[in-house]
C-alpha cells in the first residue's frame, strides 16, 4: 500500500492568489491468492416485477448463475426475491452444492410490482445473521425500475444505507434498462460504501456481474479514508469528485470505502490560496489516509499523515510546469461536473444551455494542450453528446440520461476506466443496430452464416490465412496486435470444416463479441464486431 499526493504546481508567485489542485492519491498491493482472500458474504437482491420479462430475467438469471459459478466454498450466498412481496429463495449457505442453487435460479418467474426497499432491507437481514469480521459483508441489489412499494423517499433510503454501511453491511446497486430512478440507486451505493452499475441492455448484465465479483474477490482493504486539513493560507477547499464526506471543525474527510488489489484510487481537490508575501517553504495542508488493511483473516488499521506544501517564488510560474497527471485527472473530473450540469439543463429543457456547457469543458480540454488519449477520446464523447443535445426532446430520453449522469458518476468515482466501456458497449450496439457498408455502398457487413476470409482492423487488412490464426501482443502470433490490454496470446481464429471459429486464450481482458465475453468457441460470420479491450476487429469477405 502506498500513500502520496501531487499538486498540478507545487510552486506560487509571491503577492499572488492562486488555485491550486491537490490529487491525493491511494495504490494498493496485488490482491492474494484465492486461499488467502477474505472470504464472501453476499446477498443477491433480484427485482422480479412485471416489467422484468423476456431478456432482462433472462440475463439475469445468467449473471446470477455466473456468480454462483465464480464463489468459493468459505463464501456464503443467499438470494432474495422482491415484487410486491418478498420472497427469499436461498436462505444464507456456505457454496457447496453449486447446481442446486443454479437450478433455483433458472426457475424464477416475474410478476408484480416493485417493493425495492423490501427485498433490499431483508437482503441485509440474511447478510447480517452471517455476518462476522472475517467476512465481506454486501448486499447487491439489482431493480429495473422505480420504488412504488415500501419505503419510497429517497432521502429515506439513502439514510438507511448509511446506516447499515457503519453497521457493517455495504450496498452495491445495479440499474438495468431504461426506468429505474438512477440518483436513487447512485446515492445509496454512495452511501452504502458499495458501487453502483448501469445495466445498459440486458445482454451486458453478466459483464456487469463479472466487473463486481472481480472487486469482491480481490478486496486487500476496507475503509479507506482521506482527510485534508487546510491550514490558514487556504481560503476555501472543494472536491471535483463525488465522495460521501465529513466535516470535523476545517478538516473534510472523503470516504473510499473499499481497496482492490493493484487499484489506484483518488481524490482531487480544488484550493483557493491567497496572496502569500513570504517567499520560500510554505504549508497549505496537512493530508492524512486511514484504512484497514486485509491480511488473511486478520485485519491491521494504518493511519498516514503528510504535509502539503508549496514554495513561494518572486517570477511567474512557467505554465508548462503543471503536473500532467494532475491536469488530466481535473479535466476529466470537470468533463463530469459538465455533464451533471447539463442533465438538471435539459431536465428543465434548457437543451442549448445543456449543448453549451459540454462544448466548453471540450474546449478547455483541447485548449490545455495534453497530448493523451484518454483526453481525447473524452473531448470526442463531450462533442457528440453537445450534438445530441442540440437535437432536443428527441435526442434526451430517459436512456440517454441515465448515460450521462453514470459516466459522470463513475469518473467522480475513480471508476473512469468503466465510463469509456460504457462507451464503448454503446458504440458495438450502434455498430450492430446501423450496419456499415462495404466501399461499393450495396452490401452490409453484417451476413449471418458466411464465414469471413479478412480481419479490418485499424485501416489494415490481415487475410484468414491456414488452420490456425493467434492473435496477441506476443511475436509468434499469426497476427499481431501490439497494444495497451491486449494479451501476449490473446484468441485464436480455428478452422472446422467450412466454418470459423473464434476462441479466447484466457486472456486478461477478455474477447468481447456483441459486448459480451465469450466463454467457449464463437463460429464467425461475415460482419462480426470483436473487440480485445479497445481493439476493434470487423470480420469482413471483401
Amino acid at each position: 500500500m502506498r500513500a502520496d499526493f501531487s499538486l498540478d504546481y507545487d510552486v506560487m508567485t509571491v503577492q499572488r492568489p492562486q488555485k491550486l489542485y491537490l490529487l491525493a492519491r491511494f495504490a494498493a498491493g496485488s490482491a492474494p491468492g484465492d486461499i488467502h482472500r477474505r472470504p464472501l458474504n453476499i446477498s443477491l437482491v433480484i427485482d422480479r416485477s412485471g416489467s422484468m420479462a423476456g431478456a432482462k430475467i433472462d440475463y439475469t438469471r445468467q449473471a446470477a448463475q455466473f456468480l454462483v459459478q465464480h464463489l468459493g466454498a468459505r463464501d456464503t450466498f443467499s438470494i432474495v426475491l422482491y415484487n410486491d412481496k418478498i420472497e427469499t429463495l436461498l436462505a444464507p449457505e456456505i457454496v457447496n452444492n453449486k447446481d442446486r442453487i443454479i437450478q433455483l435460479i433458472e426457475h424464477i418467474q416475474v410478476r408484480g410490482t416493485t417493493n425495492l426497499s423490501g427485498g433490499w432491507l431483508e437482503g441485509c437481514r440474511l447478510v447480517m445473521s452471517q455476518m462476522a469480521k472475517d467476512r465481506l459483508n454486501r448486499v447487491i441489489l439489482m431493480s429495473d425500475g422505480l420504488a412504488n412499494r415500501g419505503i419510497t423517499e429517497t432521502a429515506q433510503l439513502v439514510q438507511m444505507a448509511q446506516q447499515k454501511y457503519e453497521e457493517g453491511v455495504s450496498t452495491t446497486t445495479m440499474g438495468l434498462g431504461s426506468e429505474f430512478n438512477e440518483d436513487l440507486l447512485m446515492t445509496m451505493a454512495n452511501a452504502g460504501g458499495g458501487a453502483y452499475y448501469f445495466i445498459e441492455s440486458p445482454e451486458s448484465a453478466p459483464t456487469i456481474f463479472h466487473e463486481e465479483l472481480t472487486g469482491l474477490l480481490s478486496v486487500v482493504g476496507q475503509n479507506l479514508m482521506i482527510t485534508v486539513a487546510p491550514t490558514e493560507h487556504v481560503s476555501s477547499l472543494r472536491q471535483l469528485n463525488a465522495y460521501q464526506t465529513t466535516q470535523t471543525g476545517k478538516s473534510t474527510s472523503f470516504q473510499l470505502g473499499d481497496i482492490f488489489g493493484d487499484e489506484v484510487k483518488t481524490v482531487v481537490l480544488e484550493l483557493n490560496v491567497p496572496a502569500l508575501n513570504t517567499m520560500g517553504e510554505c504549508q497549505i495542508a496537512k493530508l492524512r489516509f486511514e484504512y484497514d488493511e486485509i491480511t488473511g483473516n486478520r485485519t491491521q488499521h494504518h493511519i498516514s499523515e503528510m504535509d502539503v506544501m508549496v514554495n513561494i517564488r518572486p517570477e511567474d510560474i512557467d505554465p508548462s510546469l503543471r503536473d500532467p497527471e494532475v491536469t488530466q485527472s481535473v479535466l476529466l473530473l470537470k468533463a463530469a461536473q459538465a455533464r451533471q450540469q447539463a442533465v438538471k439543463d435539459a431536465d428543465k429543457g434548457d437543451y442549448a444551455q445543456a449543448s453549451q456547457t459540454l462544448r466548453a469543458i471540450a474546449e478547455e480540454i483541447a485548449a490545455a494542450h495534453v497530448k493523451n488519449e484518454h483526453l481525447q477520446e473524452e473531448r470526442d464523447a463531450l462533442l457528440a453528446q453537445a450534438k445530441q443535445m442540440e437535437r432536443g426532446a428527441q435526442s434526451y430520453d430517459e436512456y440517454s440520461r441515465k448515460t450521462m449522469v453514470t459516466q459522470a458518476f463513475y469518473t467522480q468515482t475513480a471508476r473512469h476506466e468503466e465510463t469509456i466501456m460504457l462507451r464503448f458497449r454503446e458504440q458495438q450496439r450502434q455498430t450492430i443496430e446501423q450496419p456499415v457498408l462495404h466501399t461499393d455502398e450495396n452490401t452490409p457487413y453484417k451476413q449471418p452464416g458466411i464465414t469471413p476470409t479478412h480481419i479490418a482492423w485499424n485501416e489494415r487488412t490481415f487475410e484468414l490465412k491456414g488452420d490456425l490464426i493467434r492473435i496477441g501482443r506476443a511475436q509468434h502470433n499469426e497476427i499481431i496486435l501490439n497494444e495497451k490490454g491486449v494479451s501476449r496470446f490473446h484468441c485464436q481464429v480455428r478452422r472446422d470444416g467450412d466454418k470459423l471459429l473464434l476462441e479466447d486464450l484466457n486472456s486478461t481482458n477478455g474477447t468481447l463479441v456483441d459486448g459480451e465475453r465469450i466463454t467457449k468457441s464463437y463460429a464467425l460470420s461475415v460482419g462480426d464486431v470483436v473487440y480485445l479491450c479497445d481493439e476493434k476487429l470487423v470480420f469482413i469477405k471483401p
